[in-house]
């Protein structure tokens, strides 16, 4: 939903109307979800965290400020809620400024944009150099151009610097492009999560 009807509904939320928590949890959970497999594959502790941190943000409802991306603000309450249940399974620590925790990215796809082998070889090119990619790089990626997410807002979500996160961005999108084939601009520029980010790999340094 557009920011301002996400913060009416926010509005609504924090005054306690349950009927706004449930649009809130409707419009979001798939997205939670989606994030929370990339870091790992237990779904009922994925659905958990989500169960929690909805129970925790009604439960604070009051104390919490209005944000300018609610999805976003979501996106990073989740994740800190994952990263410590995750601890407590391991009994090890997730140190989120190194690359002590995984992060799956796989291209979201449809087969209709696929119509020659060429176009799935070049596919296949750039799910392998993601692949190749340290974790906090796949998920600055993932978040910048899947969740349209600010770098400001992965800062937040990530727990890090703004200047650390455009850092490893470049740094992706530098190595994707040593990857990069003319075909892949072709095939991708239609689809909308990877227009931008195609882009720039065409033009990045």
């Amino acid at each position: 939903m557009p920011n301002s009807e996400e913060q009416e509904h926010w509005s609504a939320f924090q005054s306690g109307n349950k009927d706004a928590l449930a649009s809130l949890y409707n419009t979001y959970v798939r997205t939670l979800f989606n994030y929370g497999y990339k870091f790992t594959r237990d779904e009922t502790l994925i659905e958990d965290c989500i169960q929690d941190m909805f129970v925790r943000i009604w439960d604070t409802r009051a104390k919490l400020s209005v944000p300018v991306s609610v999805k976003h603000y979501l996106l990073k309450a989740f994740r800190s809620i994952l990263f410590r249940k995750m601890e407590q399974q391991s009994r090890r620590q997730y140190d989120t400024l190194d690359e002590t925790y995984s992060f799956e990215a796989e291209l979201s796809w449809e087969s209709k944009f696929i119509t020659d082998e060429t176009q799935f070889l070049a596919y296949k090119k750039l799910q392998q150099a993601l692949a190749q990619l340290p974790p906090r790089q796949k998920e600055a990626l993932f978040l910048r151009y899947y969740e349209d997410a600010s770098y400001e807002d992965i800062a937040k979500i990530m727990q890090t610097s703004v200047n650390a996160t455009y850092k490893a961005v470049c740094k992706a999108l530098g190595k994707l492009k040593e990857f990069y084939i003319p075909a892949l601009l072709c095939m991708l520029y239609s689809y909308k999560h990877l227009s931008t980010f195609l882009h720039l790999l065409s033009v990045s340094r």
